[in-house]
């Protein structure tokens, strides 16, 4: 067996090339292959486009989702239904799909998120907030690196500033794309308010009220402001992340694990979706219409001009989750029912049990509408002491909404 091995080596020694075998000037280590984790997480939580107060500029894991724009990709097992208009479609934006399904909804079919359009509102202070966390976390990490003359480090340490600067472009970009698409559309579009019906992949539904140009984003495209920047600040992601891949597996053994732990927890926080990360508002009002104590979430996914109130009806003794309820609130007239049906989101009408407690339910919304003794009746009082401090008021419609908007938080608290 030694004399083979001894024959191998010999002839492997007489090849024309064979001095590049043992030509090894440096040594790549596998550590960098770390990169490549937690690409489900970020790519869910990126694609949603939403702005972070703190996370905004902190370096993650899996660069290339980035680079290759994986982030934007539609996804299936989207539908949704335009009441309105009479549309139906799966052919959803990623972001808003990718958005819907980091919404926590208390009931699975009653949730109610109304999209609006206000005043740009100023980030600012987050802004820095975020910027100095990122300062404060990365920079020691290049600066010790030179101070201990680690020059594969200094390289780590580039690349990971390029990645942050190569997402914070693309996403900015993004974000422009789809509040331009909203917000610059005629003054009819913005004011004409939709009703949607949106199922999840989980087969949660949620009913949503957004200006006409704000659906628009929903479904179709918003192009970047700026295509031919866009595909440079890809490039150079792509490079930024196959130079991080070589070089940290090069590095000291302090910036590997320095380096690591950084993009492990940035990773693991941003994909937490904190509620003060992501500016959520969370506020309980009282509803003489739609419940007796309801709970709204207020957010501005992109940090400017839009904003969206998600209302989560309390759980009642009455069976107000169910989806059935979802519809009574929608205050659909005949031809929008048939539209349902049509859609199957309606049982066929031999279900005469169904039926009769819709036929309930919508008799109950109504009285409920018109007195707020009829709304606590209907709704109970099945928190103690809760519900008896709660202040109820009947609320005032807008044309084209139901009840359920005029609810805002601070109207009632």
């Amino acid at each position: 067996m030694d004399a083979v091995i001894q024959t191998l080596q010999r002839r492997s020694e007489e090849m024309p090339l064979h001095e590049v075998k043992n030509w090894q000037p440096f040594k790549i280590d596998a550590l960098g292959l770390v990169t490549l984790l937690g690409a489900e997480e970020v790519n869910q939580s990126i694609g949603t486009l939403q702005r972070r107060r703190y996370t905004e500029y902190l370096p993650l894991l899996a660069a290339f989702l980035v680079a290759g724009d994986r982030f934007t990709a539609e996804q299936a097992g989207y539908s949704l239904y335009n009441l309105t208009d009479g549309i139906h479609t799966t052919e959803l934006k990623g972001w808003f799909t990718r958005w819907l399904s980091t919404q926590k909804l208390e009931n699975s079919s009653t949730s109610i998120f109304t999209w609006e359009i206000t005043e740009d509102a100023s980030g600012g202070p987050w802004n820095l907030a975020a910027l100095a966390l990122s300062v404060v976390t990365v920079m020691p990490l290049l600066v010790f690196t030179i101070l201990i003359g680690d020059w594969f480090g200094v390289g780590n340490s580039i690349a990971i500033i390029a990645s942050i600067m190569v997402r914070v472009s693309l996403l900015s970009q993004r974000r422009q794309a789809v509040e331009i698409a909203a917000t610059h559309g005629p003054k009819e579009d913005q004011k004409d308010i939709k009703k949607l019906f949106v199922t999840r992949a989980d087969g949660a539904m949620v009913t949503i009220y957004a200006p006409k140009s704000v659906v628009g984003t929903f479904t179709r495209d918003s192009g970047v402001p700026d295509l031919d920047l866009y595909h440079f600040v890809r490039w150079i992601g792509w490079a930024t992340f196959g130079a991080h891949i070589c070089i940290l597996g090069m590095s000291s053994l302090f910036t590997q694990i320095y380096t690591v732990a950084l993009l492990v927890i940035s990773t693991w926080w941003l994909c937490s979706d904190m509620l003060w990360d992501i500016g959520r508002q969370v506020e309980v009002c009282g509803s003489a219409a739609d419940n007796w104590k309801s709970e709204f979430v207020t957010s501005r996914p992109f940090g400017s001009k839009l904003k969206v109130v998600q209302e989560n009806p309390g759980k009642t003794r009455k069976g107000t989750g169910r989806r059935l309820w979802a519809y009574v609130r929608a205050e659909p007239d005949e031809e929008q029912e048939a539209m349902l049906k049509h859609w199957t989101l309606l049982p066929f009408e031999y279900n005469k049990v169904w039926y009769n407690g819709y036929d309930d339910a919508k008799q109950q919304y109504a009285r409920a509408k018109s007195s707020p003794v009829e709304a606590k009746k209907m709704y109970g009082d099945e928190e103690k002491g809760t519900s008896e401090k709660a202040s109820v008021q009947t609320a005032t419609v807008p044309q084209g909404r139901t009840s359920s908007e005029s609810a805002r938080p601070g109207a009632a608290k």
